[in-house]
């Protein structure tokens, strides 16, 4: 029986179900690659009333591919480039190392982890991968223009970290994320056994004495009240609330996470200093705003935003 796939673009592609022995000629050789008896994507401005060519074939699941990693059929889909269209392949490493080789802004970073999650689908025991997967979906998810997804990101850094201790019981850098991770979430048993286990492991005496002050920061007495990922939540709602206008709200909901301290304490961060700044000079509150800017500017000396914000007061 061929499986039922959801349309997660219904306005952009149709599927299309392969006939039994249908083929595509791949390489210089032109020689043939079965198709699997699988919906495929198509981009809907393809005639469907006949048989798609080979190129409209590839060109529609590399496409849903790049926008839908983690859709149904995803590891078919992957297969089928790897095998029928390798350059389609090639170009997501090179997509990849390009946007690995410069300072980008966000959104290319999750163009780039889109492309080696795709990778990851034809090598899911590759080490590299996992690694550069766990880790940079970890720090996608404490940028600040990402603090919306940050739960989302966290997730995704969580499940390949899991996948990397699976085959690596004792890798350092799963260990360390997933810690982090969890503390994140609010699992502090689940952060302190990683950071136990991660410490055992360490000669360095400086890193092993900051992972010991993580154990302990875990302990039930300094464990915090709420998961910290809630509040990188509240302040993505202030930003929004900052963005529709409404400084007086999103200055209120920051100043609560400022006088907690939970937040500005264990992840100090400009860009939050600089947002209460803002906020508050919109609200009203100029000696507030002050105060804020200037906090800014002593965890980041260079920070553009909060330099001009404090030019025009």
């Amino acid at each position: 029986m061929i499986p039922a796939v959801d349309n997660l673009a219904p306005d952009r592609f149709i599927f299309w179900v392969p006939p039994a022995g249908a083929a595509v000629l791949a390489g210089a050789d032109r020689q043939p690659v079965a198709l699997p008896e699988f919906p495929l994507p198509l981009h809907n401005s393809v005639d469907n009333g006949g048989v798609p060519t080979d190129e409209t074939i590839g060109q529609g699941v590399y496409d849903y591919l790049r926008q839908f990693p983690e859709c149904p059929g995803n590891t078919v889909y992957a297969e089928l480039l790897r095998d029928a269209y390798p350059h389609f392949v090639s170009d997501l490493a090179s997509h990849a190392v390009l946007l690995d080789a410069k300072d980008v802004e966000p959104a290319f970073v999750a163009r780039k982890l889109t492309c080696l999650k795709i990778l990851c689908l034809l090598e899911p025991h590759n080490l590299g991968l996992l690694r550069q997967l766990c880790r940079g979906y970890f720090e996608l998810a404490l940028e600040f223009s990402e603090l919306a997804n940050c739960r989302r990101h966290l997730l995704d850094a969580m499940r390949f970290g899991q996948n990397l201790l699976a085959i690596e019981a004792d890798d350092p850098l799963a260990l360390s994320l997933l810690a982090e991770i969890d503390f994140l979430l609010g699992d502090t048993p689940a952060a302190a056994g990683k950071w136990r286990r991660l410490v055992a492991r360490i000669c360095d005496p400086l890193v092993r004495e900051r992972i010991t002050a993580r154990i302990a920061a875990c302990s039930c007495d300094e464990c915090p009240e709420t998961a910290l990922v809630d509040e990188l939540e509240v302040v993505a709602e202030a930003m929004r609330l900052h963005a529709s206008g409404d400084d007086a709200l999103a200055a209120e909901l920051l100043g609560r996470i400022e006088e907690v301290g939970q937040l500005t304490t264990t992840l100090p961060s400009a860009d939050f200093f600089w947002l209460l700044g803002v906020c508050r000079q919109g609200a009203g509150d100029i000696g507030g705003a002050l105060r804020a800017l200037h906090q800014a500017l002593q965890l980041e000396s260079d920070h553009a935003g909060a330099r001009v914000a404090l030019d025009s007061l």
